[in-house]
Order: structure tokens, then C-alpha cells, then sequence
């Protein structure tokens, strides 16, 4: 499989299962967008456990569930024979970005709906950079979890991109935002009118003294 031998690829998985865990599981992340119209949107995505196979591309074991080959990889006891590679080389690609894209904000910096162009990937909704993107799914209950990874510009893959200018992340279990994990510098938060649900985020961006991402879209 590419450059990838199963040991190179438990060693990736292990790694950012851990990373997984610290950062995303049984999280959800906020993510602020403005559209090129200055129209602003908010996004929620939920991460659980199942949903990390399903980033890295591997074909588990008839036997294992999504669950227990997180747990195995969590565990350090993931081994060759759990999973396969797929054939159309597709893990190898999300192999090499999954390291990137996992962290407390997904490294995204634009969001936008997958194009008509690409009726072969089965996702809805793209966050990500010119560096890779995190596919999301709609769970029907306002919010979309993760189910692939792609080595893509997210510009090639979206029609309109939306820009991030901030994410924000909570236990799944907590009913407000208290951490902002990523905010674009000087910017007005308070000039949009904001669901009363998020009412309270403006003054926490606004307040929020952390350092700012530098990183170039």
C-alpha cells in the first residue's frame, strides 16, 4: 500500500487516536464564519469516539467496531491483523494529513458546503485549509459529526467558502462555551446579530486574551 506499511500506519493512528482523545472526543467545536457578503454563520460539529475510524480510512476487522478500534488504537494493542487497507488508496491519503487535522481547532480556516462537482464523495460539508479538510455528515439534530478526511484544497471542493474567525469547544455535556481554542485578530464579534442561543459568545471572543493563529489560508 504506498508508503505505507501496516506498522507505519499503526504508528499514525495510535498517535492521533491519542491526540483524538485529548482534544475532540466527547467534545463539540463552534466555528464562526463569514461569508464574502459579511453574512455570518455557526456551525456545530460533535465528535465521539466512533467517529475516528471513519477519519483515518482503515478497514477494521469484520469483528471490531468503530468503537473498539478507537479503543484498541487508544490502548497501544491495535495490531496488523485488525485492519486492511482499502483498494482505492484512499487511506494513505488520509493518513498523511490526519496528524494535521486533528487538534482543538481541525486547522480549518474556511467551511463551506461540498460542490455538485464531486458526487462521489459521500459528506456534506467541508472544514478545512488548502492543506486538507475534515468532511462532516448532518445527524438531523442541528449538528454533523466527522466521517472522512481529505488531502485536499478545501477551495477545489466547496463553492463558497465561508471564512473561520473563530472555533470554540465544550464538553458534549455542557450547555455553554467556555474555551476558544482559535480567533482571528481585531475583529468586531459584537457588530452581527447572534442567535440568543449563542448571545453570550461575542463577550467571551472579545474578552478571550489567548494568542492568535498566524497561520496562512
Amino acid at each position: 500500500m504506498g508508503h505505507y506499511s501496516k506498522k507505519d500506519a499503526i504508528s499514525v493512528v495510535t498517535k492521533c487516536a491519542l491526540r483524538f482523545k485529548n482534544e475532540l472526543d466527547g467534545k463539540n467545536l463552534l466555528f464562526v464564519c463569514y461569508d464574502k457578503t459579511d453574512r455570518l454563520s455557526l456551525i456545530e460539529f460533535t465528535f465521539k469516539s466512533m467517529n475516528f475510524l471513519h477519519m483515518t480510512g482503515l478497514v477494521p476487522d469484520r469483528n471490531i467496531t468503530a468503537k473498539e478500534f478507537y479503543r484498541k488504537c487508544v490502548d497501544h494493542k491495535l495490531s496488523e491483523r485488525d485492519f486492511e487497507f482499502p483498494e482505492n488508496g484512499t487511506a494513505e491519503l488520509k493518513l498523511d494529513v490526519l496528524p494535521y487535522v486533528i487538534s482543538k481547532d481541525l486547522s480549518a480556516r474556511m467551511i463551506g458546503d461540498l460542490g455538485s462537482l464531486h458526487p462521489k464523495l459521500h459528506t456534506e460539508k467541508l472544514a478545512g485549509s488548502v492543506r486538507a479538510c475534515v468532511g462532516f455528515v448532518h445527524t438531523g439534530n442541528g449538528r454533523y459529526v466527522p466521517n472522512t478526511v481529505l488531502k485536499t484544497d478545501i477551495r477545489d471542493n466547496v463553492d463558497k467558502p465561508s471564512r473561520v474567525v473563530a472555533v470554540l469547544r465544550k464538553g458534549i455535556e455542557h450547555r455553554a462555551y467556555r474555551e476558544v481554542t482559535y480567533k482571528v485578530r481585531d475583529f468586531d464579534f459584537s457588530s452581527s446579530k447572534w442567535p440568543d442561543e449563542y448571545g453570550y459568545v461575542p463577550r467571551l471572543l472579545e474578552s478571550d486574551c489567548q494568542q492568535t493563529d498566524k497561520s496562512v489560508i
